[in-house]
C-alpha cells in the first residue's frame, strides 16, 4: 500500500516523525480486556487461573500495601510460573520508576526471572527516562522470557499526556539504538483515569465529558505512533448497562480495549471490542464484518484489475467511496475478527 502519511507533524506542540506507512496491528496479540489482579492476594491470584481476559495484569503497585511489596513479588512470580499453558497474556504492573526507581528495580529483579512473563505495565510514566530505565533493566538482567517483551505505558497526568509523543519517540529510539533486535517493544498506551483526575482536578461524572479530550488525545497519539490504545477502568463495575455504554463510547473513540477491575466485566468488554454482533445493544447491531469484507474485495478488484486507486461500493443501501484509508479500516476490522485477507 502506498504511503499516506509522510513528513513531520506536530502533536501537542512536539515534532514527531510520522510513520511512512499506516501502522498495522500485531496479528498475534489482541488486547481487548486487561484484568488487574492484586499481587498480594493469593486467593485472587489463584482464581485468575480460571479467568479469560486477553491480558492478566498482576499488580505490584496501587493494590499492594507498602509492607506487602516483597510478599507480592513472590506471589506474582509463582503465579507466572504456574500459569496454564493456554493462559491469557501474562503482564505485571510494576511500581513507578518516576516515584521510586529502587522499588521498580526490585520488582524487575524478581519477575524477570520468569520465562512466562510476556508484558510489563509501567505506571505513572512522566518522561522517556522512566521507560528507558525499565528497558535497560530488562536488557541487563539476562531475562528468561521469550522475546519480544511488550511494554505498556500508562498515562496518568496532564504532563504525561502532553509529552506523550516525545516520550514514545525517545523511548523507541533508545530501544532501536541500544537494545538487541526484538528483545522488547513498546506495544500499547493506557489511560489511567482516576490518577489523571486526581492530578488535574477533572471531575469524573456519569457523562464522562471531562475525560473526552484526554482520551481522544491519547488515542490519536497512540495510533499515530503505531501503538494500541487501552481505555480507562469502569469503576461502577456492578452496573452492566453503564459498563456497556462506557465500552461502546471507548470503541467509538478508537480504543482497542479496556481495563477491568472485576471478572464480571470481561465478557462485556470482549464483546464490545470485538467486531461482532455478540453482546452489543440490539439497537447498535452492525454489519461491520460483512462491510469490511465487501470493502476489501471491492478495493482489491479496483486496484489489481482496474488500476484504480479508489472505487465505489453499494452495500446495505449505502453508496460508499472506498480509498486506501477505508480499506485500512476494513483490514483492521477483519484482523481483529481473526479473518485473514
Amino acid at each position: 500500500m502506498q504511503s499516506l502519511l509522510r513528513g513531520p507533524t506536530r502533536v501537542f506542540g512536539q515534532h514527531i516523525r510520522m510513520l511512512t506507512t499506516i501502522p498495522k496491528l500485531d496479528p498475534v496479540r489482541v488486547r481487548r480486556s486487561l484484568l488487574y489482579v492484586p499481587g498480594s492476594s493469593e486467593k485472587m491470584v489463584i482464581k485468575s487461573k480460571h479467568l479469560h481476559p486477553d491480558t492478566l495484569v498482576f499488580d505490584l503497585e496501587d493494590s499492594v500495601a507498602g509492607h506487602r511489596k516483597s510478599a507480592a513479588r513472590r506471589i506474582v512470580f509463582q503465579a507466572l510460573q504456574d500459569a496454564p499453558e493456554r493462559s491469557p497474556e501474562l503482564c505485571v504492573r510494576i511500581n513507578p520508576p518516576s516515584e521510586d526507581q529502587s522499588l521498580a528495580a526490585s520488582d524487575l529483579d524478581v519477575i524477570m526471572q520468569s520465562g512466562r512473563l510476556q508484558a510489563i505495565l509501567i505506571p505513572k510514566v512522566e518522561s522517556a527516562e522512566d521507560v528507558v530505565f525499565v528497558v535497560n533493566k530488562i536488557s541487563e538482567s539476562k531475562p528468561a522470557y521469550v522475546p519480544p517483551l511488550a511494554v505498556i505505558v500508562s498515562v496518568e497526568s496532564a504532563h504525561s499526556l502532553c509529552n506523550l509523543p516525545e516520550i514514545i519517540a525517545a523511548s523507541q529510539k533508545h530501544i532501536e539504538t541500544h537494545l538487541s533486535d526484538g528483545i522488547v517493544k513498546i506495544a500499547a498506551v493506557l489511560f489511567a483515569s482516576e490518577d489523571y483526575c486526581a492530578t488535574t482536578g477533572v471531575k469524573r461524572t456519569l457523562s464522562r465529558k471531562g475525560l473526552w479530550y484526554p482520551r481522544a488525545a491519547m488515542v490519536t497519539t497512540a495510533k499515530g505512533m503505531g501503538l494500541e490504545a487501552i481505555d480507562m477502568v469502569c469503576i461502577d463495575y456492578k452496573k452492566q448497562e453503564y459498563l456497556l455504554e462506557e465500552c461502546e463510547e471507548g470503541a467509538e473513540f478508537g480504543f482497542d480495549g479496556k481495563q477491568a477491575i472485576h471478572p464480571a466485566q470481561i465478557a462485556t468488554i470482549n464483546a464490545v471490542f470485538s467486531p461482532t454482533k455478540q453482546g452489543m445493544r440490539k439497537d447498535a447491531l452492525t454489519v461491520e464484518i460483512e462491510q469490511a469484507k465487501a470493502i476489501h474485495l471491492a478495493y482489491t478488484e479496483a486496484v489489481e484489475h482496474q488500476n484504480k486507486g479508489a472505487t465505489t461500493l453499494t452495500h446495505e443501501n449505502r453508496e460508499i467511496m472506498i480509498d486506501a484509508p477505508m480499506v485500512q479500516q476494513a483490514r483492521r476490522t477483519l484482523l481483529r475478527a481473526k479473518i485473514e485477507v
